[in-house]
């Protein structure tokens, strides 16, 4: 299973899907979500599941920062194009942007936390983490799930992951 991404190049994951670029909830959250494809998937896949997380922001916050999960992704689709997470019907779950350990300044609310939430890395360059996991089954999910009944709903249905890392200037 082999994964990769248009918008990810040289290590680097261009400035359109984050604070650097020019897309941005009212919140002022950036939600332009990137090309992500996939290929070489196990003949039984009935399902993708992808996650975008940011293990870097450990030191800023305390956490790593979820800044995507979608669940259910149909693997004949062969890729979701730029900007999937507000042009098509995903299953998306909560991102770190509804964490309640956040000032109240920039915490969103739940619904305005699901689906993507671009790089914004506070202090330095940070790693990002794309995961996409093929599955023998969909998930009894329902939209805003935690990352946690993601992971859970996943045991024992996993056939096969690919990750990549993408680095995300800051300035």
């Amino acid at each position: 299973m082999e994964i990769y991404s248009k918008n990810i190049k040289h290590g680097y994951l261009e400035n359109a899907f984050g604070f650097l670029g020019t897309q941005f909830t009212k919140e002022n959250k950036p939600n332009r979500s990137f090309h992500i494809a996939w290929d070489n998937l196990p003949k039984k896949t009935k399902s993708l599941v992808l996650t975008f997380i940011d293990y870097d922001a450990v030191p800023v916050c305390g956490f790593p920062w979820i800044h995507w999960t979608v669940s259910n992704i149909n693997p004949l689709l062969l890729e979701l194009p730029e900007d999937a997470s507000e042009k098509m019907n995903l299953l998306e779950g909560i991102t770190s942007w509804f964490s309640p350990l956040l000032p109240t300044e920039i915490k969103l609310d739940k619904e305005q936390a699901i689906g993507y939430g671009g790089c914004a890395p506070p202090d330095k360059p940070h790693q990002y983490t794309l995961t996409v996991y093929a599955l023998n089954t969909k998930l009894s999910l329902n939209k805003g799930f935690y990352l946690n009944e993601l992971l859970k709903a996943m045991e024992d249905h996993i056939l096969d992951h690919s990750l990549i890392h993408a680095i995300y200037k800051n300035k």
